[in-house]
């Protein structure tokens, strides 16, 4: 696809305008949406009006509103350290920050909330960015989510694996239990190696 003043423009544009804080509240896509475009600041709700093939495909569409201060994550900090008087955005996470950080990384509390630290009052309060799948009646689309959703979740462990799809098959064809592939799980993560 070549790029051009033009259409640089139209994309610039079309964010732009969905990119309101008085509508929409909710994205609906296609693959056409699911790279380049950033419609985090006023949606956390997307529905997919046809399911992608693979996981990956899943994982970047809903990465158009499950971004850095995403729509849900303000809210939430909000309900959680807002009050009557009047806080700049800077000092809502600052002291989010402060109050959530403890030993978890850096994306808490811009990308994510430590739900399990949070009293049952404060769980209740929360928003999250929600997934809208219509499966109509009589149609296959039911069992493609149910296996596209069980894939995502293999997809995440391999993350950074080279040739997933293999360890992905051999994973799904032995039947294993959550507890099972919990323990073949190698933490890559340089902050929980730190821990």
């Amino acid at each position: 696809k070549t790029v051009t003043d033009k259409s640089v423009a139209r994309t610039t544009n079309i964010r732009k305008a969905f990119n309101s804080p008085f509508r929409p509240f909710l994205l609906s896509t296609t693959s056409i949406g699911q790279e380049g475009l950033d419609f985090h600041w006023y949606a956390r709700k997307i529905v997919h009006w046809n399911l992608p093939s693979n996981p990956v495909d899943l994982e970047q569409r809903e990465g158009r509103i499950n971004r850095f201060k995403c729509l849900a994550i303000r809210r939430n900090v909000v309900k959680l350290y807002g009050s009557e008087t009047y806080h700049t955005w800077d000092e809502l996470f600052s002291l989010a920050y402060s109050n959530l950080k403890g030993t978890h990384s850096d994306i808490v509390p811009y990308w994510c909330l430590p739900v399990a630290d949070l009293t049952e009052e404060q769980r209740a309060k929360l928003e999250y960015i929600e997934r809208i799948v219509p499966l109509y009646p009589l149609s296959r689309d039911r069992y493609k989510y149910e296996r596209l959703i069980k894939v995502l979740a293999l997809y995440r462990m391999t993350l950074g694996q080279p040739r997933q799809e293999e360890l992905l098959n051999l994973l799904r064809n032995m039947h294993l239990s959550d507890e099972q592939l919990k323990e073949l799980t190698i933490d890559l993560c340089p902050y929980n190696k730190r821990k």
